[in-house]
């Protein structure tokens, strides 16, 4: 591969990879947090697979001509396959197009395409999304993720290091252990470099936060440990900073110096201790909707606290809670005492989740489903002025990766 000057060797490395597979007919998923640079990498992709390649971005994908330009990049592909032998497709911003009204049927046509036809052995792609993007959001469990491989972005090598001129660990300390930040060094000074990062990172933090895994969120904020979540969180929290001794992350000292941190902090403030306060914020994350579902399999294992608390809520929001809960095994007359003490409270009502969806449902949510997001919220304990609330937060979710609606039809009702 020619050596492009706007990517590191790890990089090109990492592209030459890229190309090498899908080639070979692999459907792979690359996911980044905004601006990281992937449709730079799907042009450099594409410049290197040439004449077999097709390219399609998915933000010029508009509500008016989704099935037009289904019919093209089916049409397209095909062609290639019929003059090359074989063709390739990248597909930038798959996660923003695959959002529309009509995502399914693209979804549904990729699928036959890149996996059912009768040429999708001599067809690779290269899908490519945000971190925060809900790729399987409509699709129960999207057959067509099920058949990706999914690619961890690059991470800074001694060759990167040499390149820059920088000490690794030096350079890691700085911009994390991701190629991202370190890449704003290339021709510049040092000094000039870690100007350039922050600036990038204060221009973007909004972009970027909005992106961000919610259990990256967690471990930036202090409330969860590196070890403690997932792939995709994992990855993220590396383009921002660097594990030590094998669990413990550290921030990036350019993402410190920028203003990333104060945006988190912004978005997704720490729980307050007093019961009064806790209320007011519970109250707030419920402000303009009607409607929301508490998921917390022990959210009410305190009725008594519970009964407190909603009785105090209905006095400063009208909006309908339903509480989706787990049974208590200990508690033979569980349905009955929820009914006695909480039956009273109006727009409450009260379910308990079916318990083959229990291991779906082990975080706690508030969903509002109107809008299609929620938060995560810290332990009922916390919420009800019960237990201190520590490091805990409530974190913006501008996703929902499951269908709660779904989930709570088919719970069993229990109140009213």
């Amino acid at each position: 591969m020619q050596r492009k000057t706007e990517w590191l060797p790890s990089e090109l490395q990492w592209i030459e990879d890229i190309v090498g597979r899908v080639l070979s007919g692999e459907i792979l998923l690359v996911r980044s947090l905004p601006r990281w640079g992937l449709t730079n990498v799907c042009a450099s992709v594409d410049r290197e697979l040439g004449a077999s390649a097709v390219s399609v971005g998915g933000r010029t994908i508009g509500e008016t001509a989704q099935r037009a330009i289904r019919e093209a990049i089916d049409k397209d592909v095909s062609a290639k396959v019929d003059e090359q032998g074989y063709a390739q497709l990248i597909f930038d911003d798959y996660g923003y197009a695959i959002r529309h009204s009509q995502g399914g049927a693209l979804h549904s046509m990729l699928y036959r395409l890149l996996v059912d036809s009768a040429q999708a052995r001599d067809i690779g792609a290269l899908l490519v999304a945000r971190a925060g993007d809900m790729l399987d959001l409509n699709f129960a469990g999207s057959p067509l993720l099920g058949r990706t491989e999914s690619v961890p972005l690059p991470l800074l090598a001694e060759i990167d290091a040499t390149t820059l001129g920088v000490d690794l660990d030096d350079l890691r300390r700085m911009a994390g252990e991701s190629t991202w930040l370190a890449r704003r060094f290339m021709g510049r000074t040092v000094r000039e470099g870690r100007i350039n990062a922050v600036e990038h990172l204060n221009a973007d933090r909004r972009r970027i936060v909005d992106a961000l895994p919610v259990d990256a969120v967690e471990v930036l904020l202090g409330a969860r440990q590196f070890d403690g979540v997932g792939v995709l969180g994992q990855e993220a929290l590396l383009c921002l900073g660097a594990v030590e001794d094998g669990s413990k992350y550290r921030l990036a000292s350019l993402v410190a110096e920028s203003n990333l941190l104060d945006e988190i902090r912004l978005q997704s403030p720490g729980w307050p201790r007093a019961r009064a306060a806790s209320l007011r914020r519970f109250a707030d994350l419920l402000a303009g909707v009607e409607d929301a579902i508490w998921v917390d399999r022990y959210a009410l294992s305190r009725l008594d606290l519970a009964r407190q608390f909603l009785n105090g809520l209905r006095r400063h929001t009208s909006a309908r809670l339903r509480i989706l809960v787990s049974r208590d095994r200990d508690r033979s007359s569980f349905a009955q005492e929820i009914v006695t003490e909480l039956g009273g409270i109006s727009k409450l009502e009260v379910r308990f989740m079916n318990r083959s969806d229990r291991h779906r449902l082990h975080d706690r949510h508030l969903v509002l489903p109107t809008l299609k997001s929620g938060f995560v919220l810290p332990t009922a304990g916390v919420i009800f002025g019960q237990d201190d609330p520590g490091s805990a937060v409530s974190v913006a979710m501008p996703n929902l990766a499951i269908n709660y609606s779904e989930y709570w039809r088919r719970a069993d009702r229990v109140l009213p």
